[in-house]
């Protein structure tokens, strides 16, 4: 197998670096170091053991990660975004150590130590066919992992490539003919028939992808197109641009972690965006609040520190990608909304979990697709859905896709047991007089009507048409379209409220 792994290693660039850093994923503190002593050249046999220690270890995390996504998947869901992180990230590091795999075959086979060159090509092999389960089989995910992904230095048809290594007819054969001459250890041997039916499944599995990056790449240029138009059509200057005082108010207001929203009536995207907001954004936090919280000093936090110092505290997706931003920059609105987690992390590891995943997707690009499951773009939206990645956020299904807007992100304040709060809401109209939004105001711009209050607050209810069944006096099945009342409740489901009347035939339900 000399010729394969040399091959082979010439392509690893295309899988990913070697780096760990950009994983966020609990395994990784288990398993970077035993990842490392792959490379221990000198000790060959305790190399291949690393990496069959690694590839063992990770499999150990298989299920905890890949279970949720498939509950979401069989219940019409999107994935979270806490499930699309760990997804990736275990991606990540899957991809590394199979890097690190294939550079010591390749040493060995150079030093003619061929029982290490084969055990460890069978060690990959087996693993990847192994995890066709969770990779390949369902295409919703297959297509996700295999997009290109900057926060995890995923390159894109990396998971596709890697398959095409280590499954490949030549290294089937090869392997079949290292076992005959019983150069790979009986129970890799045995595992490797066990899994012989497997080569020509995974081999057909990217079948068809092509037409989907080709709508996907139709879609993003034709939206992108529009959104460019668009966004440059300005019909004047927001009504809070410039108001330091205004701006002095609201930073002294901050917190780390705040989510701030706005509205500009005057750019005509703000036309085409549904719902009352256009846009959302993080407050990162001052130099001395993140010093407090030990983020300052943290290798991924350390390319901003000069920024953040010179008041970059915001960090945002626009058109031009994500990037950060100054308060006053950002001003050039209508209006603004602070909207703040109650329960956000309070712990260290949290909170450094909180600003990895958040500053990681620092440098996208714009997701002129709106597709909240594909993290190699954002919108701006999208920027929260991924960092508060616990949180199941209100979505709309459109076009084959899920989207989050500006508007979903803020019906949280609405929702039953919600930990989001509105801290303050303000608007400025062209006459420049100020209007101070409570919540109930700020529900109604969202679409929500008050209904009273029960144990939880107040209920906050949106007004929808349900057809339903109904069975008359005399036993005949009809179906009636009526008004009825949705009411959110934080963790992504909703009570749903109707009243129908019609002379002896009535029904009242929660559902």
């Amino acid at each position: 197998m000399k010729m394969m792994s040399i091959i082979t290693l010439l392509l690893i660039p295309l899988i990913s670096r070697a780096d760990l850093s950009t994983a966020f994923l609990v395994v990784r503190l288990d398993i970077e170091d035993i990842v490392r002593e792959i490379d221990a050249e000198s000790y060959p046999e305790r190399s291949l053991e690393s990496l069959e220690t690694a590839l063992l270890k990770l499999k150990e995390h298989k299920n905890k990660v890949f279970a949720p996504v498939f509950n979401y998947e069989q219940e019409q869901l999107p994935l979270s975004g806490l499930d699309l992180t760990r997804m990736h990230s275990y991606l990540k590091i899957h991809l590394t150590i199979l890097e690190r795999g294939l550079a010591l075959a390749d040493a060995q086979s150079r030093y003619d130590d061929i029982t290490v060159d084969e055990n460890a090509m069978a060690l990959m092999t087996i693993s990847l066919l192994e995890h066709r389960d969770v990779y390949l089989n369902n295409e919703r995910v297959r297509r996700l992992l295999d997009k290109k992904d900057e926060a995890y230095d995923v390159k894109r048809k990396a998971l596709r490539k890697a398959y095409e290594r280590f499954t490949n007819k030549k290294i089937e054969k090869s392997l079949r003919r290292a076992i005959e001459k019983e150069l790979v250890r009986k129970d890799l041997a045995t595992q490797i028939k066990t899994l012989r039916g497997e080569y020509k499944i995974v081999r057909k599995s990217f079948k068809g992808d092509f037409w989907d990056r080709i709508k996907t790449f139709v879609v993003h240029h034709i939206s992108g197109f529009i959104g460019n138009r668009a966004g440059s059509v300005k019909f004047r200057k927001g009504m809070m641009w410039q108001d330091q005082e205004l701006n002095n108010k609201i930073e002294s207001m901050l917190l780390p972690m705040d989510i701030i929203t706005e509205k500009t009536p005057f750019i005509l995207t703000d036309k085409l965006i549904p719902g009352h907001f256009g846009h959302n954004s993080f407050w990162l936090g001052t130099e001395a609040e993140l010093k407090k919280m030990g983020i300052w000093d943290q290798e991924y936090f350390k390319p901003y520190q000069a920024a953040v110092k010179q008041g970059y505290n915001i960090i945002e997706t626009d058109r031009s990608g994500t990037h950060l931003k100054k308060l006053s920059e950002w001003m050039n609105i209508d209006e603004i909304a602070v909207i703040r987690r109650n329960d956000r992390p309070t712990e260290f590891k949290a909170i450094n979990e909180f600003y990895a995943v958040l500053m990681a997707q620092h440098g996208k690009t714009y997701d002129f697709n709106f597709d909240v499951e594909t993290t190699d773009k954002l919108v701006c939206s999208e920027l929260l859905y991924q960092a508060f990645g616990d949180v199941r956020w209100p979505t709309e299904a459109y076009l084959g896709r899920f989207t989050i807007s500006p508007d979903n992100v803020a019906e949280v304040i609405v929702q039953k047991n919600t930990p989001f709060e509105l801290i303050y809401s303000h608007e400025r109209g062209e006459d420049k007089i100020d209007h101070l939004k409570g919540l109930e105001q700020l529900a109604s711009d969202l679409g929500y009507v008050s209904h009273g209050h029960d144990e939880s607050g107040v209920i906050f209810e949106k007004e929808t048409r349900k057809c339903i069944d109904l069975v008359k006096e005399n036993g005949k099945v009809v179906k009636s379209c009526v008004k009825a009342w949705l009411r959110p409740v934080f963790g992504g489901e909703k009570i749903i409220r109707w009243d129908y009347q019609d002379g002896a035939n009535s029904l009242s339900a929660n559902l």
